[in-house]
C-alpha cells in the first residue's frame, strides 16, 4: 500500500478488536516512533498495557493495548511538528493494515504510562490496534455525524483560480488534506494558492490544537502532491510555504 493508498483507506477508528498487535508489528511501531523523535525533536512514547489507554467509552469500544503518546512543548510549533510527524505515523500504521484515531481529549490522561518534563505537555495519543471486521452501529453514527461537518475540497482553497484550473499535483493535495483526520474535527486549515506558491494558514483559532491539524493538513497535502510526482518540503507555521524540490 502506497502512502496515497493509506490517505484514500484511512478512517477515525474508534471499534477495536480486543486481539494484541504481533511483536513483529509492535518493534516496526515502536521503531517508526524512535525515527519520528528523532527527526522531529520530539518525543514520540510508545506505551503498551491491558489497555494502553482509556478512551471514552462513549466514543469508543475495544480495547487497545498499545499507542503513541504524543508530548512535545506547550507552544504553537511543538503542536504543529506532532500533527505532521503524528500523521506520518497514522499513515505508516494504515499502511500495515492497522486502526488509529487522533484523540485530544476523550481519554483518560493519567491512564497514559508516560512521564512529562518540566515544560512538557501531552498533546495526544494515537491508538493503534486491530479494526473490528463489521463496525458497530454507534460507531457508525459518530462518523457520519463527524464527516456531515466536513467541507468539499475546494472549500479548503483561497485562490483567484477555479481549482479545476490549479495545476493536477494542488488539487490532489487540497483533496488529501480534505480526507485527512483533525485533532479538534473541524479541519481549520485552508490551503492559499498564490502566484504558483502554496501555503497552509490556519482559518479559525482555538485554544492551540488548532497547530495540531495544521501540521496533519500540511503532511496530508506532501503525499497527495508526491502521488502526481511533485515533492517538496514544508516551512512550519501558519501560512508556511510549500517548496517543491
Amino acid at each position: 500500500m502506497t502512502e496515497w493508498e493509506a490517505v484514500e483507506k484511512r478512517i477515525s477508528c474508534r471499534a477495536y478488536r480486543d486481539e494484541p498487535l504481533p511483536e513483529e508489528i509492535l518493534r516496526q511501531l515502536e521503531e517508526k516512533a524512535a525515527a519520528l523523535s528523532e527527526a522531529s525533536g520530539l518525543r514520540f512514547v510508545p506505551v503498551r498495557g491491558k489497555p494502553a489507554v482509556k478512551l471514552a467509552a462513549a466514543m469508543f469500544s475495544g480495547r487497545v493495548d498499545f499507542c503513541v503518546a504524543l508530548v512535545g512543548g506547550d507552544d504553537p510549533l511543538s503542536a504543529e511538528k506532532l500533527g505532521y510527524y503524528g500523521q506520518e505515523l497514522v499513515l505508516y500504521a494504515t499502511q500495515l493494515g492497522l486502526g488509529t484515531c487522533w484523540v485530544a481529549g476523550t481519554y483518560d490522561r493519567k491512564s497514559v504510562d508516560v512521564t512529562l518534563a518540566p515544560g512538557e505537555k501531552l498533546w495526544d495519543v494515537i491508538p493503534i490496534g486491530w479494526p473490528v471486521e463489521k463496525t458497530p452501529k454507534k460507531q457508525i453514527l459518530i462518523r457520519a455525524a463527524i464527516r456531515r461537518k466536513s467541507r468539499k475540497p475546494e472549500e479548503f482553497v483561497e485562490s483567484g483560480t477555479p481549482f479545476l484550473d490549479l495545476p493536477l499535483w494542488v488539487q490532489k493535495g487540497v483533496e488529501a488534506v480534505s480526507l485527512g483526520p483533525s485533532a479538534v474535527n473541524q479541519q481549520p486549515v485552508n490551503i492559499l494558492w498564490r502566484e504558483g506558491c502554496a501555503r497552509a494558514k490556519l482559518c479559525r483559532h482555538g485554544h492551540g490544537l488548532e497547530y495540531n491539524d495544521l501540521g496533519i493538513a500540511k503532511k496530508q497535502f506532501e503525499v497527495g502532491a508526491a502521488s502526481c510526482g511533485v515533492r517538496g518540503t514544508w516551512e512550519f507555521g501558519d501560512g508556511g510555504a510549500f517548496a517543491v524540490v
